[in-house]
């Protein structure tokens, strides 16, 4: 069980991810167990899969190699879209065997058989000096986050990140890109929140990384405890005037309270 967010800002990339790893066999699951889901790689790229821990890191390895063998630029690379079709290509090499193998197993395995190498997969990156957040699908299929699509979230928590990031960007930033600031604080209310509402397997701790412009390069980095505690406050403080504002509309008499 995962939930790993990307959010496109205006002076770069916030992904977070919750630190709850599952562990089983034969769709039961055994163990929980905490880990750190998104990887940092030659301080440049973040990566962060859903989905079977092998399969992720086969995939968070190729990504090593394309970036060390510089793929990500030269004369190949003229927009975002060309990495995501060099990531997208390298991806199926390990993707398109293990579907192939579940299609084999289903006759004996039933669903277990697809069920078991599914897998998402965000990538950050800088691509031709511009930071870039692309998405793929459990057959690799590409999606880059974009202006008017700036948030992305994967894993089973999924179905309770969307709907509140397209909250809080209606609330905060509906008629323009966030900060990285702004992306720090809504990603880190949404994992908040579904760490609190998912009915199991998303669990703390929280993780943070961005993709920030230093001097004229960009740098990926974690954020630190003391930091996401700052976010954790202001949450706090969020939530109390929410409450705070639906008691004084109490007190002004525009909220009746439920006749007994």
């Amino acid at each position: 069980m995962t939930l790993i967010i990307g959010i496109k800002c205006s002076d770069g990339i916030v992904m977070g991810a919750d630190g709850a790893a599952t562990l089983g066999a034969m769709g039961q699951c055994t163990i929980r167990q905490a880990k750190k889901k998104l990887d940092i790689i030659k301080e440049k790229v973040i990566v962060g899969t859903s989905g079977p821990v092998g399969l992720g890191q086969r995939i968070r390895g190729e990504i090593e190699i394309l970036w060390e063998k510089k793929e990500f630029s030269g004369s190949k690379i003229r927009k975002p879209f060309d990495a995501m079709t060099v990531i997208r290509n390298k991806m199926w090499e390990h993707v398109g065997p293990e579907l192939n193998a579940a299609g084999i197993a289903r006759p004996a395995l039933g669903d277990i058989a697809s069920l078991d190498v599914l897998c998402f997969t965000l990538v950050a990156l800088p691509v031709l000096g511009k930071p870039c957040l692309f998405q793929f699908d459990q057959q690799c299929a590409p999606e880059e986050a974009t202006d008017d699509l700036p948030f992305v979230a994967i894993g089973s928590g999924r179905l309770i990140a969307d709907p509140f990031l397209a909250f809080l960007r209606r609330i905060f930033w509906s008629n323009n890109q966030p900060t990285v600031a702004d992306g720090i604080f809504a990603t880190y209310w949404t994992l908040d929140h579904a760490i609190r509402t998912h009915p199991g397997g998303v669990a703390d701790p929280k993780q943070i990384v961005i993709l920030e412009r230093k001097d004229t390069d960009w740098e990926a980095r974690e954020l630190l405890d003391d930091q996401l505690s700052e976010h954790a406050e202001a949450i706090t403080e969020a939530e109390n005037s929410l409450a705070g504002f639906r008691e004084a509309l109490r007190r002004r008499g525009e909220v009746k309270p439920p006749k007994p």
